[in-house]
């Protein structure tokens, strides 16, 4: 574990570096981070059989993002969830890193034998933004989205349109696919128009059979479980268990109130940009 501590430090050390003249001190992230934190944590609840799961999430090894594995891990144990997926951008390394940041921290015991990582990517296609779950090998940079989807099966991992209506999303491209999930709730939305777009696929029968998550797409520690997934008829906590789940689509995406507050706030502020 210590190389990854090393490995961990160093990184974040040069993230930093490139990363804050971008965005960092750049007024818009700041303001994000600094609201999510006033607006304080959510407190997830579950009942037996299910798991609180956020399914999108970024570590320092995306470019934008300056959370360490560790943090995200004991923020999402902290706020009730079971299971987070590292879905980095452009790079398996995060999820592999988090998964081995986790196995360590329950050798200390510092967090529960049941709480799963799941590996994912982030990846920009020629349309847009998709994710690829339960995958543990980096994909094809720049596919088309059927092309990764492909890919994704292939490898025996799950497909998610993430933010589908965001500027990075691909928007209505995601009904001529061979989706398994889709995000209907995304804690870095934070426009009333787009959240209403993608809240509006729950009720859509060409997607009855599409899993329907909510993700925070974290990209600061703050923001971990403003957006979740319950995921029922879980049974024991196992990636096998949760993928199985998913492909049911026994899910229900859930904002918390702490998010809705800290969207319609920003939502206002975002107009004046």
């Amino acid at each position: 574990m210590r190389i990854v501590e090393i490995k961990q430090q160093a990184y974040s050390r040069n993230t930093h570096n490139r990363a804050c003249p971008h965005w960092w001190f750049g007024g818009w992230d700041w303001l994000v981070n600094s609201t999510l934190k006033l607006a304080g944590s959510t407190n997830i609840r579950t009942r037996p059989g299910e798991i609180a799961f956020d399914p999108h999430v970024h570590t320092l090894y995306s470019h934008c993002s300056i959370s360490t594995p560790a943090k995200l891990i004991k923020k999402a144990v902290r706020v009730g969830l079971g299971a987070i997926a590292v879905m980095d951008h452009g790079t398996i390394e995060g999820a592999l890193d988090t998964m081995r940041c986790a196995e360590y921290l329950k050798s200390r015991g510092e967090i529960p034998e049941d709480f799963l990582v799941v590996p994912g990517v982030e990846v920009n296609t020629t349309h847009g933004h998709v994710g690829a779950l339960f995958v543990q090998q980096d994909l094809a940079a720049r596919p088309t989205p059927a092309e990764l989807i492909d890919e994704i099966h292939e490898l025996g991992g799950l497909a998610v349109v993430v933010h589908p209506y965001h500027s990075t999303g691909i928007g209505d491209v995601l009904f001529e696919l061979d989706l398994d999930a889709v995000e209907v709730e995304c804690g870095s939305v934070f426009s009333s128009d787009i959240a209403l777009s993608n809240r509006g696929l729950l009720a859509d029968e060409n997607l009855s059979n599409v899993a329907k998550l909510g993700s925070s797409d974290a990209h600061y520690v703050a923001a971990v479980g403003s957006c979740y997934t319950i995921v029922r008829g879980i049974g024991e906590p196992t990636l096998e268990s949760l993928k199985q789940a998913m492909i049911a689509g026994n899910c229900e995406p859930v904002s918390s109130l702490s998010y809705r507050n800290v969207a319609n706030f920003l939502g206002k502020i975002g107009k004046l940009r």
